[in-house]
């Protein structure tokens, strides 16, 4: 009785071993409508990364548990789940993912599609922009394109944004940035186009994807495609925003009356301190300031059967942080296509404008305000200081100046105008 019970136990632990036990299951991966099998393709169980990928005739075989779900997924395909339950031989047909495949990518002189390129081509859209406080093109695919770095060192606005494509071998050489292409147009300044004109940007990353530009385009390419017209009732768009910004994270110095503390307890040790001179100036505080921008956009389009036009009007008056930098710009912007000889040419003409009116800071002044003295005061009514239109200076001090009066008295202004057209024909 007893080696009956064992037996019965024996069998019943088997049994219950066997329902968690893993089954193999293989198949075949394979497009539908051509039954060409899909080599490279992802076999995952969704939710772990047990998973495994289709050999050069598609197949795959994966060990599996029996309540599994297998995902199939490749790129440029819609990807499919199936349940294994007690299948050990599964089949899927993907299906090609339409939109994503066809769509048009600028490359070099040309274009091709999405399913034609490699990474190394990231192609980025208007509807995947940044958007915001866009002051420079180049903050649209901030974030954007995996390998790319976009930054700006310092508040001065008109210092622009660095592109980086290569990475860091590339931060220590004179001529690091990108090639930039605008509508056809080789070596365009990126910042003489307003980002409202842009339809699109294609990163070029790597040499071989920019190989028809030559050396030129040895730190990669930027391809800047601008918005056109389209045909049917011409039509008035208008956007404009106005932003502030402020400093964020200032210097951590001596406040006045932290400096009188320190300076009370060297004395008190017989270290003679710097003299007192009864002010109370926050010298970061008063080289910086509340930045106030505005932006207006206004922009015509429309177009025939046979002509398409764009007509755009851009105005930027933008402050930086550090008075009393900033600038002005005016763009305006036409892009013209024709079609003649029964469609069999294609005539096109874009051509930008853009003044700048530029004002420029002297970044010097905030050495000084790490270590001048913060009781000094800014101004001085006293006569000695006319000389200095006014504000205070210590006397006799060598490379030691009041950061005010070194920022207020440097004037550095320029004006930039530019004038670039493109016409094709085909």
């Amino acid at each position: 009785m007893r080696n009956l019970l064992l037996i019965t136990m024996i069998a019943l632990f088997s049994v219950s071993i066997s329902f968690g036990q893993e089954r193999v299951v293989t198949g075949k991966v394979a497009e539908t409508g051509t039954g060409d099998p899909i080599p490279g393709a992802n076999v995952v169980v969704k939710g772990t990364s047990n998973g495994t990928v289709t050999d050069i005739d598609g197949k795959y075989s994966l060990s599996v548990p029996e309540d599994a779900i297998l995902t199939f997924s490749f790129v440029g395909f819609v990807s499919e789940e199936v349940a294994v339950g007690n299948q050990s031989v599964i089949d899927v047909s993907l299906v090609s993912d339409v939109t994503a495949l066809s769509e048009v990518v600028v490359i070099g002189y040309g274009t091709q599609e999405k399913k034609e390129i490699t990474s190394a081509v990231a192609s980025v859209g208007e509807e995947q922009f940044q958007v915001g406080n866009v002051q420079d093109p180049a903050q649209l695919i901030q974030g954007k394109v995996a390998g790319v770095t976009i930054a700006r060192a310092g508040s001065n606005p008109n210092d622009g944004f660095a592109i980086r494509l290569r990475g860091l071998s590339t931060f220590n050489t004179n001529n690091s940035g990108p090639l930039i292409v605008v509508d056809g147009m080789i070596g365009a300044d990126l910042r003489n186009v307003d980002p409202n004109d842009i339809e699109s940007m294609d990163v070029l990353k790597d040499a071989s994807a920019g190989a028809i530009y030559g050396t030129r385009g040895a730190n990669g390419v930027i391809i800047v495609t601008t918005k056109s017209g389209k045909k049917g009732v011409s039509k008035v768009d208008y956007n404009g925003y106005v932003t502030a910004e402020s400093p964020f994270r200032l210097p951590d110095v001596l406040s006045p009356d932290e400096w009188r503390s320190f300076k009370s307890e060297l004395e008190s040790q017989g270290i003679p301190g710097a003299q007192d001179l009864g002010a109370n100036t926050e010298w970061f505080d008063e080289l910086t300031r509340t930045a106030y921008s505005q932006v207006h956009n206004l922009a015509v389009s429309g177009g025939s059967d046979k002509t398409t036009f764009r007509i755009s009007m851009n105005y930027r008056d933008v402050e930086g942080i550090s008075a009393p930098s900033g600038f002005e710009r005016y763009n305006t912007r036409i892009n013209l296509t024709h079609r003649a000889l029964n469609d069999k040419l294609t005539l096109g003409a874009n051509i930008g404008g853009s003044l700048n009116k530029a004002k420029y800071a002297n970044n010097g002044a905030f050495r000084y305000a790490a270590i001048y003295n913060p009781t000094a005061p800014v101004t001085s009514d006293d006569p000695r200081y006319d000389a200095f239109g006014g504000y205070y200076q210590l006397e006799g001090s060598f490379d030691y100046f009041n950061p005010v009066a070194l920022q207020n008295q440097t004037i550095a202004n320029g004006t930039d105008k530019k004038l670039l057209s493109s016409e094709e024909s085909f």
